[in-house]
């Protein structure tokens, strides 16, 4: 039986505590591995547990499911890529900008569009990871658009689910093209290709804004 927690748990627990944040990342680690070189489907379980020194019952036990496992995964490969600089007097075009390179610097990496390109290839077979991935609430591309949308005034007439929506949509206009480009192999624009598009997306979508909110401040 493969040991879990190797270290005796000590006076205040701290031991313990590194090792179960040890074992989580070792989890993460293996799972990047696997899922990135065999694809969802083929990316066992129990293999990802054997190359983590764990064991099958407990990554459910931590993640509750394959599809969530590949989530987390996804998510902790692209929070790095993202520094959260919200400065309160920035600019909402500035913030926006700010966010939409980054989803694209990230999205666009070479591991990321894999990710993407597993979930596209199996979603039909595998409808719950397509519905956790389209529904992800932890993505950190979508929680810092959302971020600066509910800071900012620009979006005071509006609902917070509406603010949600908008989020989605700008996602979109950032994301949709150039990551169905580089996921068929056609085209991973240079950095300063991906400036001008986010800078687009950004600007249109103000645009969009402004004209079906004329009150609504964008400045």
């Amino acid at each position: 039986m493969m040991n879990d927690n190797p270290s005796p748990r000590r006076k205040g627990g701290r031991p313990a505590r590194a090792d179960a944040q040890k074992l989580q990342l070792a989890i993460l680690d293996a799972a990047e591995d696997i899922f990135l070189e065999h694809g969802f489907s083929n990316g066992a379980i129990d293999t990802i547990a054997a190359k983590a020194g764990t064991s099958k019952q407990t990554i459910y036990a931590r993640f509750g499911s394959k599809e969530a496992l590949f989530i987390a995964v996804s998510n902790r490969m692209l929070a790095p890529r993202f520094d959260h600089i919200f400065v309160s007097d920035r600019p909402l075009r500035d913030a926006l900008i700010h966010v939409a390179e980054q989803i694209l610097t990230a999205m666009l990496d070479s591991k990321m569009v894999r990710m993407h390109g597993i979930i596209m290839a199996e979603a039909a077979r595998f409808p719950q990871l397509a519905k956790l991935s389209d529904e992800d609430q932890h993505f950190p591309g979508r929680a810092a658009l959302l971020t600066v949308l509910d800071r900012d005034p620009m979006t005071s007439p509006i609902s917070t689910a509406d603010k949600h929506r908008m989020m989605l949509m700008l996602q979109d206009m950032i994301l949709a093209g150039p990551l169905r480009s580089a996921g068929l192999g056609l085209h991973i624009p240079p950095l300063e290709e991906q400036r001008e598009h986010a800078k687009m997306a950004v600007d249109i979508f103000l645009g969009g804004v402004q004209s079906a909110f004329p009150a609504t401040a964008t400045q």
